[in-house]
């Protein structure tokens, strides 16, 4: 294929992509229940302090700190989800549970293990410091604070900040539709018999994955064969009703590589070949309104085109932004190849004594997708450079859902000028 094969920077891709494809703006409301892994579109406010009363943090007596040491009667008992009516006199405490409100006029809790039982009274024999044992009115947060942002991807201690705070339904932004769609004539189904040259579609499975876990709605089309008609035919129905088409297979250089030909003839092209190692092979177009994102066919080529394109350009449909965190290492072992392109390697980050090292002694083959449960970060090594001895220091990126990293995303409006 005779076209320009011009490289695009990873950060060039992203903003290509944002700049052509607007973020949703249809909301709709779930119960707080059922919120994990959505993107909230509304601010989530404190209507009452949390917690909403100063409440006893142990089994045992409450009472005035500046009475103690002493003795005290017990004027009575307090358990959760009770509050003490009765009248406190100089001297007394009131028998407390774990999570009860503390009586008005005491403003401490002696552990039950500290009093010493005398009869109808307790002897405190130490200072019981003011506060001991009390959690106080708000301590979690006030009336009106601003707990959580439109753009924030709701994770499990979101849903629980959320409960706290009293809220029983919450907005978020409506599910990406996405539709995914691999192409190859060598491809068969997980499960099936393979024939002569013929492997599993991992892809299908792989994206599918991610794109739920992103909170995406998926629909899937059946594996396209290397056919021009194939493709045309993919794309002839309106698909407008799509906010992103994925596609994996068909945009290298080869003479079947449909998909980026089709492109190429068809839409318009926002890019094709980014500077990233592995994972050059991607192109983005535009089709009737619709965003298509193709990646390689190559597995392990097509996440790492995921990770630093696919997934924060999806999270930011969401008005979200993916907080990838750049952090400079020393290379544990050399790297012995000159760079036409930004090499992006899979690493585990190792704290040494003199510092953070990235260790690359990982497979770094451009199919291997098992690699990437075994790396921390990704290690930059930029377009160009000669051979790196070990020690040379490096970038490393850190990226939300890589590796053992959980899945988040923040409000994209409080990071517009942050770096990706």
């Amino acid at each position: 294929m005779e076209r320009s094969m011009e490289y695009i920077t990873v950060a060039g891709a992203l903003a290509a992509l944002r700049q052509h494809t607007p973020p949703i703006t249809d909301t709709e409301t779930v119960p707080v229940a059922h919120s994990l892994g959505r993107t909230l579109s509304m601010e989530v406010t404190a209507v009452q302090p949390a917690p909403p009363f100063a409440r006893s943090a142990m089994d045992g007596y409450a009472v005035m700190a500046s009475q103690t040491p002493g003795s005290f009667r017990v004027a009575g008992q307090v358990n959760a989800g009770e509050v003490f009516t009765g009248t406190i006199k100089a001297g007394e405490a009131v028998r407390i549970m774990t999570g009860a409100p503390v009586p008005r006029g005491l403003d401490a809790v002696a552990e039950q293990e500290a009093a010493e039982p005398l009869g109808d009274l307790i002897r405190l024999a130490h200072v019981v410091k003011t506060g001991r044992n009390v959690t106080a009115l708000g301590s979690e947060f006030m009336a009106g604070t601003a707990l959580l942002h439109p753009g924030q991807r709701i994770g499990p201690l979101q849903v629980g900040l959320m409960a706290l705070a009293g809220y029983r339904e919450v907005s978020v932004f409506r599910k990406p539709r996405v539709l995914l769609v691999s192409s190859g004539d060598e491809l068969k189904a997980p499960g099936d018999a393979l024939g002569p040259g013929q492997i599993y579609n991992v892809n299908v499975s792989l994206f599918s994955a991610l794109l739920h876990e992103l909170g995406a709605h998926v629909s899937l089309r059946p594996t396209l064969a290397d056919d021009p008609s194939a493709v045309a035919d993919l794309f002839a129905p309106d698909l407008s009703g799509y906010d992103v088409v994925l596609t994996t297979g068909g945009v290298s250089v080869g003479d079947k590589d449909r998909m980026v030909q089709f492109l190429h003839s068809h839409t318009e092209v926002l890019f094709w070949h980014v500077d990233m190692h592995p994972g050059k092979s991607i192109a983005a177009a535009r089709h009737h309104g619709t965003t298509i994102l193709a990646l390689s066919g190559n597995p392990g080529a097509a996440l790492m085109s995921w990770y630093n394109i696919g997934l924060p350009f999806l999270a930011s449909l969401l008005h979200g932004h993916l907080p990838v965190e750049h952090i400079q290492g020393r290379l544990l072992q050399p790297f012995h190849k000159r760079t036409r392109e930004t090499r992006f390697l899979r690493a585990r980050i190792v704290q040494e004594d003199q510092g953070t090292y990235f260790d690359t002694d990982i497979p770094q083959a451009s199919d291997r997708i098992t690699t990437y449960d075994a790396c921390d970060v990704l290690a930059v090594i930029p377009r160009g450079s000669e051979p790196l001895a070990a020690g040379c220091v490096v970038e490393g990126r850190k990226i939300p859902g890589l590796g053992h990293e959980r899945l988040n995303w923040v409000p994209r409006k409080d990071v517009d000028n942050a770096p990706q």
